[in-house]
């Protein structure tokens, strides 16, 4: 277990890398904390000067760009002019999104630890953000009642998914990449075609804002976290309820499965962390008939 220590602010968010070797604070004086979980340091480059003067065809080359002097445990970046309700780390580590009651959303590059784009389009602060399996596409969630799918080198959305009839408050990519999970104030969650932008599930039932969402890795299960402290578990090929986790009072704020979907673990405002034997719900559940690919 990790503390944050001397924050002097508000932690508003939180990500862990996929390999657990960087974190991501967002906090709520507007900036994004970024931590090593390991011995290794966080590195600045060097000089442009000091630059120069390497051989680029030389082995290693990547590790030598990398300023020793400057190493450290933490780095602080600063962008956003509003909390930051949301952070997300590219497939490998070389980038960080962040969302912000500003509005905006950072694509941070993590070899400089500055701001490579800035993406605006959301009239609204950005609750929650995405990066797609591949790292290229990511996904939005507002308070203006849509979702965008984004692409890094595009400073427009691609696509605006336009149902929800209150707050998108989360939203996941599918572990294939290929659908976008939202969960909304309006106790529903869409599952959408990054494709053609359609929505090719509305899951309904849930008694309270949908606040939290996790895909099972085999894409099988979502599990949805919401206002009045319940936790479902969805089978995605026919939108129904596997089951309904009960325990928490509060908010459930987060949620996350482990890599064989075996346990599930939830946070929530009730100040707990609640760990669940997914595998036995999960194995109950008859096997899915996808209309739609859910292979890698």
């Amino acid at each position: 277990f990790f503390t944050l220590l001397n924050t002097h602010s508000a932690l508003t968010s939180l990500s862990i890398s996929a390999d657990s070797t960087l974190l991501a604070a967002g906090m709520a004086d507007s900036t994004v904390r970024l931590h090593s979980l390991n011995s290794r340091k966080l590195r600045s480059m060097r000089s442009y000067s000091d630059l120069k003067t390497l051989d680029s065809t030389e082995v290693g080359v990547l590790d030598r760009i990398a300023d020793e002097q400057s190493g450290t445990d933490s780095r602080l970046l600063l962008g956003h002019s509003g909390p930051v309700y949301a952070t997300s780390f590219s497939q490998f580590n070389s980038m960080l999104l962040s969302s912000s009651q500003d509005g905006t959303i950072r694509l941070w590059d993590l070899n400089t630890y500055t701001t490579a784009v800035c993406f605006r389009g959301h009239v609204l602060p950005v609750w929650d953000v995405d990066f797609g399996p591949s790292g290229y596409y990511f996904v939005s969630a507002s308070q203006d009642r849509t979702a965008r799918l984004w692409a890094t080198d595009q400073p427009l959305p691609l696509r605006i998914f336009a149902e929800h009839v209150s707050d998108v408050a989360c939203a996941r990519f599918h572990p294939n990449g290929n659908y976008v999970a939202t969960g909304s104030y309006d106790r529903t969650i869409r599952l959408w075609d990054v494709a053609t932008g359609t929505c090719v599930r509305l899951l309904t039932g849930q008694h309270g804002a949908v606040m939290s969402m996790a895909f099972s890795p085999d894409g099988r299960f979502l599990a949805s976290g919401a206002t009045n402290g319940s936790v479902r578990l969805w089978d995605l090929s026919n939108g129904s309820i596997v089951s309904t986790l009960l325990g928490h009072t509060d908010t459930v704020t987060s949620l996350a499965f482990s890599h064989d979907s075996g346990v599930l673990a939830s946070g929530g405002l009730d100040c707990t962390v609640r760990i669940w034997d997914s595998r036995s719900l999960l194995d109950d559940a008859k096997e899915p008939d996808f209309s739609f690919n859910t292979s890698a």
